[in-house]
């Protein structure tokens, strides 16, 4: 039952935000009692921090996996990027995080920090093995990826330039990798 709640609870937090969405309405669609949700949560903030815990653990879970694989560089820089978490994560949801549930907004951050320190692994192999340049400074690669997931985490930015935050990211992994020059 806990999962159940939890994935309704899903849906209306990336249909209505982190602080709209209602224990009301994830009884009425379980048709089940409020009582019954407080079994297993103490209440909504209990529901929130389950849900960003979901999130970043199948996430890391996910990227550990796929870095595993026998694949290019280029394939686990993207499993990396692009790893899957169990619920959908809108970056509104990210920004009223960081408002309002910081706490919540940091663990996000401690992700990011784990997936920039997994990237510099994967290209410091790359260069040992004479896939990528060895005259590369990876302390300026990984400012830059720093600087430029911030960026990315930023619902203005995003909404301005019309982007998701997988299109800004080929955007960059394209930069990174083929440089800009015809």
């Amino acid at each position: 039952m806990r999962d159940i709640i939890m994935k309704v609870a899903a849906e209306k937090i990336q249909t209505y935000g982190l602080r709209k969405f209602t224990m009301d309405e994830i009884a009425a669609e379980l048709k089940i009692s409020k009582k019954t949700i407080y079994k297993y949560f103490k209440g909504k903030d209990d529901i929130i921090v389950e849900y960003f815990n979901e999130i970043i653990e199948t996430d890391k879970n996910d990227t550990l996996q796929s870095i595993k694989k026998d694949c290019s560089l280029v394939d686990k820089l993207n499993s990396i990027i692009y790893s899957y978490h169990k619920y959908k994560l809108p970056i509104n949801v990210l920004d009223e995080a960081y408002k309002f549930y910081y706490h919540e907004w940091e663990k996000i951050q401690k992700l990011k920090d784990f997936k920039l320190n997994l990237i510099e692994k994967i290209l410091k192999e790359g260069m040992e093995e004479g896939i990528l340049k060895r005259d590369i400074q990876l302390n300026i690669i990984s400012s830059i990826l720093e600087s430029v997931s911030n960026t990315f985490l930023d619902y203005k930015f995003l909404n301005k330039n019309d982007l998701t935050i997988k299109e800004a990211m080929n955007q960059v992994m394209t930069v990174l990798l083929y440089g800009i020059l015809k």
